[in-house]
């Protein structure tokens, strides 16, 4: 089986969780013994000679030879068309690579994706990231969110299968859109464990001067100035804390990203608040190794791979109780999870930890077990590799073939 990726974005560069969950997700793939193609629309494109953290090389090639394709690591063929390009150009991919599955990763290049459905009728498996309606309704983005809503109504209603991160996503899938109840499967995303992350879970927490870690985009679902609004209160009563908010739109500094979110309430505690700008991956590790404390507040998360990624290192995750955190953490053992939008319930979470060194660790290491034990991309590529058959073979079982690893209630 041939399954063909379309997407916007791939390691190593990316900006936020949907690069970061495609990318282990196509690595995973392959690692099990798919065949496994990756579309990239737009993004950049770094592989082949330049493949690595180096410079991309994309724009070495004429848009011919991107469309020939690039062998990558773990055995991956990568495309890439521009979002200026006519659809054709996404058609010859498909067709030429011969892909018997589309999975589609984001409405944004619906129109890539509609084309090569119309003009090679390969089933189509939709992984919804997030539903844009919320992200609006319930996350408060600005409206600016709803530009691809009808596409992303359409590629619901034509995808063979809906790959859903979490029961909460199910739940406001079937409230949007009730008659896309029957093609929804849950299959949470994973992470890859390294050496490095297993020996920062191990490092003893830092009890001089506590770092609390935000990871991911600066967008208003991400609750990020309920956890601006916090760090003064926290601040106040445990001044030697510091926070550090990793993330940013490339290619704005650190400290432009400062001018754009610091309330002036923030003014006071200036230098216990760290923006770096947009990371590599490689760079945010340093700061997951470093760190003592990971915040999520988001008012809308799908899932948050950001969870993982702090659990995988050990840190005890204060997140807001919604969606992924809410299905990924355990409260009081793995985490502390808060109302969101609760600015005073944030802060007090985030003392709770900063105050006791004993807590961050047990928390800290029930946190890495955890994630090793539920969370690697071998136990969930399986469940993906079903979606896809069940794709394939249309006429079979239409009951929930694919679940999260924890979706027993605790």
């Amino acid at each position: 089986m041939r399954i063909l990726h379309v997407t916007t974005e791939f390691p190593p560069i990316i900006f936020g969780g949907l690069g970061t969950a495609v990318g282990g997700l196509v690595n995973a793939s392959a690692r099990a013994g798919m065949t496994v193609g990756v579309l990239l629309v737009g993004g950049v494109l770094a592989v082949g000679e330049g493949w690595g953290y180096g410079e991309p090389v994309a724009a070495k090639y004429s848009p011919d030879e991107r469309l020939k394709g690039f062998d990558g690591p773990e055995g991956v063929t990568f495309f890439q068309v521009s979002p200026f390009d006519p659809v054709e150009a996404a058609v010859r991919v498909a067709k030429e690579w011969q892909a018997d599955v589309l999975h589609l990763h984001t409405a944004w290049v619906w129109p890539f994706a509609h084309a090569i459905l119309e003009q090679t009728g390969i089933p189509l498996i939709y992984t919804i990231h997030s539903v844009d309606r919320a992200e609006y309704e319930i996350g408060q983005e600005l409206g600016h969110i709803l530009e691809h809503r009808e596409e992303q109504e359409i590629a619901i209603a034509r995808a063979e299968r809906l790959v859903a991160l979490t029961r909460n996503e199910t739940d406001l899938l079937t409230h949007y859109y009730p008659e896309s109840r029957d093609k929804i499967r849950i299959v949470g995303n994973g992470i890859d464990d390294s050496e490095r992350a297993r020996r920062a879970a191990l490092e003893f927490v830092n009890d001089e001067a506590p770092l609390v870690l935000y990871s991911g985009r600066l967008v208003e679902r991400k609750g990020i100035r309920d956890l601006l609004a916090a760090i003064p209160y926290v601040l106040d009563r445990v001044p030697r804390t510091r926070f550090v908010l990793a993330g940013g739109p490339p290619p704005f500094s650190g400290e432009e990203v400062a001018r754009q979110w610091l309330p002036p309430e923030c003014g006071p505690y200036r230098d216990r608040i760290h923006f770096t700008g947009w990371l590599s991956p490689d760079a945010l590790e340093e700061w997951y190794c470093v760190a003592d404390v990971l915040v999520v507040p988001s008012r809308y998360e799908p899932f948050g791979m950001v969870v993982l990624e702090g659990m995988l290192y050990g840190l005890p995750v204060v997140a807001a109780d919604v969606g992924g955190p809410r299905e990924i953490l355990e409260h009081g053992r793995t985490g502390f999870l808060f109302p969101p939008t609760d600015v005073r319930a944030l802060g007090d979470a985030v003392l709770s930890l900063v105050t006791n060194p004993d807590l961050r660790r047990r928390m800290g290491a029930a946190a890495a077990n955890e994630v090793r034990h539920t969370w690697l991309w071998p136990r969930v590529i399986e469940r993906m590799r079903t979606v896809y058959r069940e794709a394939v073979k249309p006429n079979s079982s239409r009951g929930a073939a694919a679940t999260l690893p924890n979706s027993t209630p605790r």
